[in-house]
């Protein structure tokens, strides 16, 4: 199965291989972070992929974590998390790793390898990895323990059944507390994931373009609704403008546009 993979929280520069204990740069915050945080696979039913989870541990504490899967499912246009075989065809149940339990030592790395079997005619298109802390960890009124956990998101895509729904593309205009803001709310229609690549634009009255706004990308699970925004930050002259947002995914294109006046 192919697969590509991009982490959230990037490695800490010169770090050594999972298990060294390199000195502590004097100059990083404690931190705590799993790589990669994302994996995107393309595949078909009944096949499996294998793939190395990194867990650093850039603190002065040594911590314990419990391996375990979930499958993501949508409700209501959101995500939830369902435990493993509590889904027809759960993907999560099929999970194995080559490790239960892992403790990783200060300023130090650990791997470990989970693998997972699509079963056949399933619905799902997303498991997490989770690795689950065992540390009770103080809080500022130590009376209340807290632990730490980290999960890996693990998306696949098994056909081309890939579409989005956009909803009417929205203007709010500034006022002294806030920016212009363009957003549209979006949902993924299809059966597959989705992270649609897009841009906002803002013409005038003669069809000149004013500005061009990145929109943050977002993952869209089948099924699930997000917000796709974008913020102007100076002010407009008066006058007549037309807002226009572009989506492009899985070499699909969807535009949509709004008139707006600025008084």
């Amino acid at each position: 199965m192919a697969q590509s993979a991009a982490a959230a929280a990037s490695a800490q520069a010169g770090q050594a291989g999972p298990g060294a204990s390199p000195a502590p740069a004097t100059n990083v915050p404690p931190s705590i972070s799993l790589s990669p945080a994302v994996i995107m696979a393309r595949g078909a039913f009944g096949q499996g992929l294998t793939q190395t989870l990194t867990l650093t541990n850039n603190t002065s504490l040594e911590f314990a974590f419990e391996l375990q899967a979930e499958d993501v499912v949508i409700k209501d246009g959101k995500r939830i998390f369902v435990a493993a075989g509590e889904t027809a065809n759960s993907i999560a149940s099929s999970a194995v790793f080559s490790q239960k339990l892992v403790i990783v030592k200060p300023h130090s790395s650990s791997s470990v390898d989970v693998r997972l079997t699509l079963p056949a005619d399933t619905k799902l298109r997303a498991v997490v990895a989770i690795f689950h802390g065992t540390n009770k960890l103080p809080t500022s009124t130590s009376s209340v323990g807290m632990t730490a956990s980290l999960g890996a998101l693990i998306t696949f895509n098994l056909s081309d059944n890939v579409k989005l729904q956009p909803e009417a593309l929205r203007v709010a205009p500034a006022s002294e507390s806030s920016n212009l803001t363009i957003s549209q709310w979006v949902t993924n229609v299809g059966t597959e994931p989705v992270l649609p690549d897009g841009m906002a634009v803002l013409l005038n009255d003669k069809g000149s373009l004013v500005s061009k706004i990145p929109l943050s990308a977002q993952r869209l699970l089948p099924g699930e609704r997000l917000e796709f925004s974008a913020e102007y930050p100076d002010q407009l002259q008066r006058g007549d403008y037309k807002a226009m947002c572009t989506l492009q995914f899985e070499g699909k294109t969807l535009t949509s546009d709004a008139p707006f006046n600025v008084r």
